[in-house]
């Protein structure tokens, strides 16, 4: 049997083939909305938001564009990218690997929405560091994982998409550890399509 963590190698080779059919697929419906206005409530008007896994920029980055805020849009799919610099070329895009970005800025948000829980458990623990290294005190940082500690195997398109997720106590003690406050967390919310969500504000 594959070591289910060999599954997060393919990632960004699944993105960046299915980066068009999976953005249709998605669609333009904003199950998020609710969950991005409490974020949203916790920066400043005209932020700088940084959106690691930001696919075409649509509709989420759209959003949060909408309500006035800028957005630094990080994906490993170039389509991705492309699609997104196409859709708001005044917004800035980086083709990188979430896990290296380098970027000389803070930020007042932070979101890693349906992209921080394909890492596997050992990279979610390091994502934490990289985080608060972009946060600066009162940064939002949301993100979206699994229920419970352990690895799924989902499907793309007829290929296997990893998805890994620690426990919510892990989640809660790194997020202590590298200056997190959870302000609100709902496990396979039913008001956004199942999702698990992660509010956190940088202290």
């Amino acid at each position: 049997m594959k070591d289910q963590s060999e599954f997060a190698k393919n990632i960004i080779k699944i993105y960046k083939k299915h980066a068009r059919a999976w953005t249709e697929l998605r669609g333009q419906f904003l199950y998020e909305k609710a969950w991005l206005n409490h974020f949203l409530s916790l920066i400043p008007e005209h932020a700088q938001i940084l959106d690691l896994g930001c696919g075409s920029g649509k509709p989420v980055a759209a959003y949060l564009i909408e309500q006035g805020h800028t957005v630094v849009g990080v994906d490993s799919s170039d389509v991705m990218i492309e699609m997104a610099k196409h859709n708001f070329p005044e917004q800035h895009w980086i083709q990188a690997d979430m896990r290296q970005i380098e970027v000389e800025q803070k930020f007042q948000g932070i979101l890693a929405w349906d992209s921080f829980f394909h890492l596997t458990p050992d990279d979610q623990r390091k994502m934490l560091a990289q985080f608060s290294k972009l946060a600066e005190t009162g940064t939002a940082l949301m993100f979206t994982s699994g229920p419970s500690h352990g690895e799924v195997i989902g499907d793309m398109f007829g290929d296997a998409l990893y998805h890994a997720s620690l426990s919510p106590d892990e989640y809660q003690q790194l997020l202590k550890n590298h200056g997190f406050k959870v302000v609100k967390m709902i496990a396979e919310d039913p008001d956004c399509a199942g999702h698990t969500v992660w509010l956190a504000q940088k202290k």
